[in-house]
């Protein structure tokens, strides 16, 4: 099947809705229902916010590689073309540049070998083929895209005229994002009261994201938390891969691979300056600024929303970023706050080892270090997005999804050895912001496992929400025109 390639298709459409004919062979559920991609701790989540969305009585089928919570039949579709798939197999519904950017991205096919990788994918696209065709949803819930398992889905749901909708937490408090692989998503219409009090709260000083550790106490407690719970993951993961039917459950192998990698005796802590010894980096006539702030990774805001994916092995893509301009720019690197002590074995120190290389603490604000800096550098990192809203220059060759085109600088900039000057502009600020809220919805996405449908405030999230998602679709003509009434899904399909 001749399939277009991902450099042919913008992100946008690849993962939007479609119009295309169906497959009509049997079916295990109502044609017309949704799909929703769950793992253990949030099935009940995701069916109260279908539920919300579409109704009670809309049919609602769950898929996981999750043996326990699949109801799709995947995970026994899987199995079996597993068995009957060679190494050397050609994908049916992917061109060969779509299976080979899948597998990059996703960080079980990347780590193991290519004959196993590729097995691993088609026996996937096979069973997750299988799973649209006996269950032909007209819509399809998912968290945001973090495996290759929700890329096939994703993928294939757009081939069939699936409506794919991904779910992501927004820096923005109180909302979330639809995306499947990080792209913008035109969501909604923003007023002009809703910019004055979205800016109001972002250009303060001291705004810090819901998702980031708020104190140094909060930032060392997560350091040893995460160090705990990683050390015995290794063994727990490979354990868990014994059971009958779960050696290529990938969320275990995925954990078993990458908790290796990190694993330590003791946490790598990472100690930096900060006060006046980082203040007079900013008038020591040394080399400029560049304010280089890490991302958690491996991480979907890596793998799936890079668009040059050089920064998928992030961490040697970072020691080549200091080392290529050691003559000309300064970095100045500072961990992210939720990952202290959780990066590979050596990193911290082939970091401190680079001459041009200045290590802030951990626990020195984002933005102070935006104002020193003459201008900052991410691969999708919201710090862009708060560097940007204060005027300085920003440096990204990924576009971020927060970024309207033409807002960022190419990476390639730095080879000049200056960078333009700019201003905290009042339009541009309010551009800015009125692009990130038209790109959000309303709502709290609780995405750590702990929702509950016996706490009210989670319940209310979910049904925030559901409404906004509703609004959504209304607004893409996908559901009743009024958002406020339980909708029916709309059978879309080719003539």
């Amino acid at each position: 099947m001749q399939t277009e390639t991902p450099s042919q298709v913008p992100r946008a459409d690849r993962f939007g809705p479609q119009t295309a004919d169906r497959a009509s062979q049997g079916g295990k559920t109502q044609a017309g229902g949704v799909l929703l991609y769950v793992r253990p701790w949030n099935t009940a989540q995701m069916a109260h916010l279908a539920r919300g969305v579409w109704g009670d009585a809309v049919s609602v089928t769950s898929t996981s590689e999750h043996r326990a919570v699949d109801q799709s039949g995947l995970t026994d579709a899987f199995d079996t073309a597993y068995r009957q798939t060679s190494p050397d197999a050609v994908p049916r519904h992917l061109s060969e540049a779509e299976a080979e950017d899948i597998t990059l991205r996703c960080r079980l096919l990347r780590n193991v070998d290519p004959g196993t990788a590729r097995r691993l994918l088609v026996a996937m696209e096979h069973a997750v083929d299988q799973v649209l065709t006996w269950t032909r949803p007209s819509a399809m819930l998912s968290l945001t895209i973090d495996s290759y398992v929700m890329d096939l889905f994703a993928t294939l749901s757009a081939k069939r005229g699936i409506r794919f909708i991904g779910l992501v937490p927004s820096f923005i408090k109180e909302h979330f994002r639809l995306s499947a692989r990080g792209e913008y998503v035109d969501s909604r219409d923003v007023s002009e009261a809703e910019i004055d009090a979205a800016l109001s709260t972002l250009v303060i000083k001291d705004y810090r994201p819901d998702f980031l550790v708020q104190s140094d106490s909060a930032m060392r407690r997560q350091m040893w938390r995460l160090w705990r719970r990683n050390l015995p993951k290794p063994l727990w993961f490979a354990l868990r891969r014994l059971v009958p039917g779960e050696a290529r459950n990938y969320h275990y192998w995925a954990s078993q691979i990458i908790s290796s990698r990190f694993w330590s005796l003791w946490p790598r802590q990472l100690r930096g300056i900060s006060g006046t010894a980082l203040e007079a980096l900013g008038t020591d006539g040394g080399p400029p600024l560049i304010y280089l702030p890490l991302q958690m990774s491996p991480e979907a805001t890596i793998d799936y929303w890079s668009q040059d994916t050089s920064w998928i092995d992030y961490e040697q893509t970072i020691l080549n970023l200091v080392r290529r301009h050691r003559a000309a720019w300064r970095f100045v690197i500072k961990e992210h706050p939720n990952l202290l002590g959780y990066r590979s074995r050596g990193f911290y120190r082939r970091l401190q080892a680079e001459q041009n290389c200045v290590i802030a603490s951990p626990s020195m604000p984002s933005n102070d270090l935006v104002g020193l800096c003459d201008g900052v550098l991410v691969c999708t990192g919201t710090a862009g997005f708060e560097a940007a809203l204060r005027g300085k220059p920003v440096l990204s060759d990924s576009a971020p999804y927060y970024a309207p085109p033409g807002t960022l600088l190419a990476v390639a900039t730095l080879d000049g050895g200056k960078l333009p000057a700019t201003d905290p502009d009042p339009a541009r600020q309010r551009a800015l912001i009125g692009h990130v809220l038209r790109g959000t919805l309303p709502g709290r996405f609780v995405n750590d496992g702990s929702w509950s449908a016996d706490k009210p405030q989670h319940v209310a999230w979910s049904e925030t929400m559901a409404a906004s998602i509703r609004g959504y679709l209304a607004r893409a003509q996908v559901l009743e025109a009024d958002p406020a009434k339980p909708p029916s899904l709309q059978q879309t399909s080719s003539p």
